[in-house]
């Protein structure tokens, strides 16, 4: 995901983006006689945008598999362009607490050309080598609509490559990217649509976010966005989920939108 030339879209897409799972309430949880549960599916979106980034700028294919035991949650999530230049494969464990707050790490693997030779494969997990990131989150749900998340990437692909020439040896640290997201959830407030207008902001220089070359300095806010979705009815017993999102990135000044829907067992 480093030094991609970014633009501005919701946070919330993480619902329906890089955190596909976070969606996954509008299917049914089939639950074992042993408490465990499993759920699946798939993301159809006009483009790939994530906390500001522009990752795919065309259609994209997003599958995602969930495993549930108890508050422990094991997911997988994929991204695939059409094209099949870009190709992303996350895989995060998360554990909640009262059905409010949830600690979860996410290791991101992301490789932007897959055609390139020399591109770090799967199972190289060396800090200087990987094109693995690792984030710790913590989210926080109320129960009137109040939604808000912290998170963190403490190890792999981000560094501080904007100091690349400056300080070659400071260049391959980690940047520790932080990201805070604020949103707020209007359900069926309209003909049964959910509203969620949300505000993300960083606090340190990092190459995801923003400009994407670091050179911001402290506290910026690279998401105003609106997310607008809805269950479709098809049949009696089944309800297409589809959904848009428009953004607004005040430190690259550019808006962007997308539409998508969602496919799931």
């Amino acid at each position: 995901m480093k030094k991609i030339v970014l633009t501005f879209a919701c946070a919330a897409l993480m619902s329906f983006g890089a955190f596909a799972q976070e969606d996954d309430e509008d299917f049914e949880i089939q639950e074992t006689s042993g408490g465990i549960a499993f759920d699946g599916g798939f993301d159809m979106t006009s483009a790939y945008l994530w906390r500001g980034n522009l990752l795919v700028k065309g259609a994209n294919f997003q599958p995602y598999m969930d495993f549930y035991a108890g508050n422990f949650t094991l997911g997988l999530w994929n991204c695939t362009d059409i094209n099949g230049n870009m190709k992303e494969f996350d895989i995060f464990a998360s554990y909640t607490i009262a059905d409010q707050l949830t600690f979860t790490v996410t290791d991101y693997f992301t490789q932007e050309d897959t055609n390139i030779p020399n591109m770090p494969r799967y199972g190289k997990y060396k800090s200087d080598e990987t094109a693995h990131t690792l984030e710790f989150s913590v989210d926080w749900e109320s129960n009137f609509g109040l939604d808000a998340s912290m998170n963190v990437l403490f190890y792999g692909a981000d560094k501080k490559y904007w100091l690349e020439f400056e300080d070659p040896d400071e260049a391959e640290k980690n940047a520790y990217g932080t990201y805070f997201e604020l949103g707020y959830n209007f359900e069926d407030i309209i003909s049964n649509v959910n509203i969620r207008p949300c505000v993300g902001m960083v606090f340190n220089p990092s190459t995801w976010y923003g400009d994407g070359t670091g050179t911001h300095d402290g506290f910026n806010v690279v998401n105003i966005g609106l997310k607008v979705s809805k269950d479709i009815p098809i049949t009696d017993k089944f309800k297409l989920p589809v959904y848009a999102a428009f953004g607004y990135n005040p430190q690259l000044d550019d808006v962007a939108a997308f539409a998508g829907f969602q496919l799931g067992f």
